[in-house]
């Protein structure tokens, strides 16, 4: 298999303006080619936009909502903490291989005996990979580190043979990330996160639909906790979508009920729009307004919030290619930066972790083992250190949210 290095595959989580640089991409420099060969398709039934509209999956409540739905809020139910206890939110952010950070800092955390149960967690990509053994605990640190150092570049994808990509609907297969995503989530873990919906606990993961535009909100834990036949293949069928980065790896069709039909939904990568699924929309304002407890924020970035100098060449796929990088930076400083004015507004604490600018790797192969590993044991030392920051990085913090009164995390 043709090794793919960090660069070339740097569209792991792209903000959503980057969707029309990509059509300019794979219209200049591969339409030849596919004008030539545009004979892939998806074996489903054309439907209609009122049917992706009410669809739910095939003996199942409610469990997918859309992040630009007017009554979201009152769509998702989350339950209030106990009382004394905070409602502790936990988002995780995409990356690709950089996941290995999470899985590190989670590990780390844990061994210092002080990592919480949160109430609420949340993740895209690499980062919905990760949230089902965060949401468990300390239990699963073992599973989460496996998943992360032991893998090889051959456990994600397999590359199409280069004449069959114009006839394919992306550049490589998922065939091993979806026996990866099997191993992992196993029956066992699905239904241990339906027991912990059944206490009021939440596991949310954010998918792209390419029929209707807009984040997907997908109930990971109503769906593990129902009786639905298909509950486990649907639930891994999302972790894969959620990873499934578009062009490189093929959409994932979702099979739906409308209406009394059946229909399958093309979903991607959850970072295709937003790189962190933080607050709002994943936490109720009233929750949070009316609770007598304390609320805290933490959002565990799968990389480095930092822009890196790189002196561009002439030329179409280099200039693209680093535009995109350029809008992934500025979506997920402004993820960040407004889950700070939010938890300012609301009172609620902040905590961010990332990787920092002292973590320099060479250039490496996309899920290259030994970076991963190294990537790890950092990521477990700053666990260990339970290095949290209470705002964004900046020269002055105060600037991001000048105009929202201060409030003090209640935290440390």
């Amino acid at each position: 298999m043709a090794m793919r290095t960090r660069k070339e595959l740097r569209l792991t989580m792209m903000p959503g303006q980057a969707i029309d640089l990509v059509r300019t991409l794979v219209l200049g420099v591969l339409g030849p080619a596919l004008l030539l060969g545009g004979c892939a398709s998806f074996d489903r039934q054309p439907f209609e936009a009122a049917q992706i509209e009410a669809a739910h999956a095939p003996d199942s409540p409610k469990i997918r909502h859309w992040a630009n739905s007017p009554d979201l809020l009152t769509q998702i139910s989350i339950a209030p903490p106990p009382p004394g206890e905070p409602l502790r939110v936990l988002a995780l952010s995409g990356g690709g291989d950089d996941g290995a950070y999470g899985a590190g800092f989670l590990n780390g955390w844990s061994q210092t005996g002080k990592r919480p149960e949160f109430a609420v967690v949340t993740g895209v990509s690499t980062g919905a990979l990760i949230a089902p053994f965060a949401l468990l605990g300390p239990d699963y640190d073992d599973e989460l580190k496996r998943a992360y150092t032991e893998i090889t570049p051959d456990d994600i994808y397999k590359d199409r043979f280069a004449l069959a990509i114009p006839f394919s609907t992306s550049v490589a297969t998922t065939g091993p990330l979806e026996a990866l995503i099997a191993r992992f989530a196993t029956d066992a873990v699905i239904d241990a996160i339906g027991e912990e919906h059944r206490k009021g606990r939440r596991l949310f993961v954010g998918t792209v639909s390419l029929d209707r535009p807009g984040n997907a909100i997908w109930d990971m834990g109503a769906i593990a906790a129902g009786d639905a036949p298909g509950r486990y293949a649907l639930f891994r069928r999302i972790l894969l979508a959620s990873s499934s980065v578009p062009v490189q790896f093929p959409p994932v069709l979702i099979e739906m009920e409308a209406q009394g039909e059946r229909i399958s939904e093309l979903h991607v990568d959850g970072g295709t729009i937003a790189t962190l699924m933080a607050a709002p929309p994943v936490a109720n304002d009233q929750i949070l307004r009316d609770s007598q407890s304390p609320t805290e924020l933490y959002l565990l970035v799968n990389g480095k919030m930092a822009g890196e100098f790189e002196l561009i060449e002439a030329g179409l796929s280099s200039i693209a290619k680093r535009t995109l990088e350029v809008m992934l930076f500025s979506s997920l400083q402004d993820r960040v930066a407004s889950a700070y004015v939010w938890a300012r507004s609301t009172g609620a604490g902040y905590h961010l972790t990332f990787i920092e600018q002292d973590f320099d790797a060479d250039e490496h192969d996309l899920f290259e083992q030994d970076y991963m590993r190294t990537l790890f044991d950092y990521g477990v030392e700053r666990g260990r250190a339970q290095a949290w920051q209470d705002s964004p990085p900046s020269s002055d913090p105060d600037t991001v949210a000048s105009a929202v009164p201060e409030t003090t995390s209640s935290e440390d």
